[in-house]
């Protein structure tokens, strides 16, 4: 059986670009000083389309802050899409058209607004636009209602919708 484990906090950052830079792997390099994870990695820029064995990554810019990129796997038989921090745009749609799970970014809550992260309720319209199979809802402020979340994409979307937290496995 195939699955996700979410890793790490879902939460966003509380200051603004600290997650924001392309330089992943010069930062877990920072933290591995000894090896070349250059070596270990081949990395492939985004946005654009990579084959790597049998999988398919797509990346598509999204809007947001700073430049952004959200990614979509796809495998035989299964597509996930991700949103990152991204903002709603007709390239999110088309990012996560018909993914068996789209993880969204899903900052916001209530009536707040802004043209970059997603909030809740619009996380689940898109996926309901997209027609994906499931919803994962990532990329909280700390302290956020989870379940508040996953009730206001309810009202937009009636799919799957799982809340993201630490150590959360989700069969795909």
């Amino acid at each position: 059986m195939r699955e996700l484990t979410v890793l790490g906090t879902c939460d966003a950052w509380p200051e603004a670009g600290r997650a924001a830079s392309g330089l992943v792997l010069e930062r877990v390099q920072a933290m591995e000083p000894t090896e070349d994870l250059r070596e270990v990695f081949e990395p492939h820029p985004l946005p654009g389309s990579h084959e790597i064995g049998t999988f398919r990554l797509e990346g598509s810019p999204l809007p947001h802050h700073v430049p952004h990129a959200g990614v979509r796997l796809t495998a035989p038989g299964l597509t996930v899409a991700y949103s990152g921090d991204a903002g709603g745009d007709h390239a999110l749609g088309e990012l996560a058209a018909e993914a068996d799970l789209f993880i969204a970014g899903a900052t916001l809550q209530g009536a707040a607004t802004d043209p970059h992260p997603l909030s809740a309720a619009e996380a689940g319209r898109w996926a309901a636009r997209a027609e994906v199979r499931r919803l994962l809802l990532t990329h909280f402020w700390p302290d956020t209602d989870r379940g508040r979340s996953v009730t206001e994409a309810a009202a937009a979307y009636d799919g799957e919708i799982l809340a993201a937290a630490e150590g959360l496995v989700i069969p795909l």
